[in-house]
């Protein structure tokens, strides 16, 4: 090998597998990178405390409370696992978790990278999201390097100042396994919103919307994604005062093997928005965009920067004006009644996805990143390092890929260990590229976990 492999912690406020974006960006960084790596991640009830993503470590944090408790309870269980071991970088995608390490990069000389992927929710009050725009300053501020995942976030960073340090990491699918599931056919126009009911999601856009395509067509709707109760709750309720709780079906979180087989049973995959930093200059891509134009589905999207990088109006999808049930209503209705136009910009959208939006590109591009940042870490002659060689009989076998979407092992429960004890075997750091080079070079029906009588089903 060209050199010692990197010791790299990454960390993401989500469980890992999912169908959450942080999920999939884990995947693809451990498939991407030669390294050895820990993943921090979230605790769901179905998961143990410790599993392996692909060659990867993965420990898993329990937490409760409010969401600002969950969250800085996570943030401690970071901060203990970067003082328990030896790493050259640290990974972090959400602000709270990079400012509880931030204080440890001289006296442990790790780099920080700071991936911009994890947003402050607006329904939780001005406190939380004060307190989620000061943690994310301070990252900015910290971080050796800033990734996001648009051109508009980057020149957001730059009239800040951060030109410097920020480099641009499109987001990904692994298109292989949404485009090969046949379309159900169905009489009514079913519309398919996936993802959180956080405020900023405009959910009751959506309902407005759908109360008036009602009057003129059969409409059913699925709301799913959301894994906290209270806020399916709050949506059954919206949708009745709509007057729509017939026509609309409120879900949690699908299992992320069935999401193919979901998406593909709606006529129109629904990717709302509104008008906050997180969508403008933040660079927050709705999920699952990606993975409805993989699954050649059509969309109807918001029309705010962060998914105009991704999908133009009339050429990949159809927008609609934030916070205008008219114009949702109006592109939905077009969209529908248009055979011609929904299937053109399906195939327009499924060739731009697969052409710029592919896990592979993904991985390539996180691959690029981290050989910048640590010159010769990342070289890899696979016909001579993708070999373990089998003692005494000269055989040698090769490791299990780390690649395959979803590929997960779960450790024995005897292996599993206590959330404030995640600690692995010490290693050498390896050195690093200063920032200003780097930047300068650079067939079952979906099943939910979303028992409303379980509360062992939730996080």
């Amino acid at each position: 090998m060209e050199g010692p492999p990197l010791r790299v912690l990454g960390a993401a406020f989500a469980s890992v597998p999912g169908t959450n974006p942080h999920a999939t960006a884990l995947m693809a960084m451990a498939a991407a990178l030669r390294a050895d790596m820990d993943f921090v991640t979230v605790k769901a009830p179905e998961l143990a405390y410790q599993g392996r993503l692909g060659d990867a470590r993965l420990f898993r944090v329990p937490v409760q409370g409010t969401p600002q408790e969950q969250r800085a309870g996570f943030a401690r269980a970071v901060r203990r696992q970067v003082e328990s071991e030896a790493y050259d970088i640290v990974h972090v995608r959400g602000p709270i978790e990079g400012v509880a390490i931030a204080d440890h990069q001289k006296s442990m000389g790790f780099r920080l990278v700071y991936e911009v992927a994890g947003f402050a929710d607006e329904s939780e009050g001005r406190e939380a999201n004060e307190a989620w725009l000061r943690a994310h300053r301070a990252c900015l501020e910290q971080a050796d390097l800033i990734l996001v995942t648009g051109e508009a976030a980057a020149r957001a960073l730059a009239d800040q100042g951060y030109a410097g340090k920020a480099a641009v990491v499109p987001p990904g699918v692994e298109v292989d396994a949404f485009d090969w599931w046949p379309v159900a056919p169905s009489e009514e126009l079913r519309l398919l919103y996936l993802g959180s009911f956080a405020a900023a999601r405009e959910l009751p856009t959506l309902l407005a919307a759908v109360r008036r395509i009602r009057r003129v067509r059969p409409v059913r709707v699925m709301l799913a994604g959301e894994r906290i109760p209270e806020r399916r709750a709050r949506i059954r309720r919206m949708a009745q005062d709509f007057g729509l709780s017939e026509i609309v079906e409120v879900r949690g979180e699908p299992r992320a093997t069935t999401v193919p087989r979901l998406i593909a049973g709606c006529d129109i995959g629904v990717v709302t928005a509104s008008s906050v930093p997180r969508f403008q200059e933040l660079g927050g891509l709705p999920e699952p965009l990606l993975e409805f134009l993989a699954c050649r589905r059509p969309v109807v999207v918001a029309a705010v920067p962060a998914i105009a990088e991704v999908v133009r109006d009339e050429v990949e999808g159809l927008t609609y004006l934030p916070s205008d049930e008219d114009s949702l209503a109006d592109a939905l209705l077009a969209m529908a009644n248009d055979d011609a136009l929904r299937e053109r910009l399906i195939d327009e959208g499924y060739r731009h996805v697969r052409e710029r939006f592919s896990l592979g590109a993904r991985r390539r591009r996180i691959a690029e990143i981290y050989s910048m940042l640590a010159p010769g870490t990342q070289r890899y002659d696979a016909w001579r390092d993708a070999f373990e060689s089998d003692v005494g009989t000269g055989e040698q076998a090769i490791p299990p890929s780390s690649s395959t979407l979803y590929a997960l092992e779960e450790l024995p429960t005897s292996a599993t260990a206590r959330p404030d004890t995640l600690v692995g075997n010490d290693a050498p750091a390896t050195s690093v590229e200063p920032m200003d080079e780097i930047v300068r070079r650079s067939s079952r029906p979906p099943s939910f976990r979303d028992s409303d009588t379980d509360p062992g089903a939730e996080l």
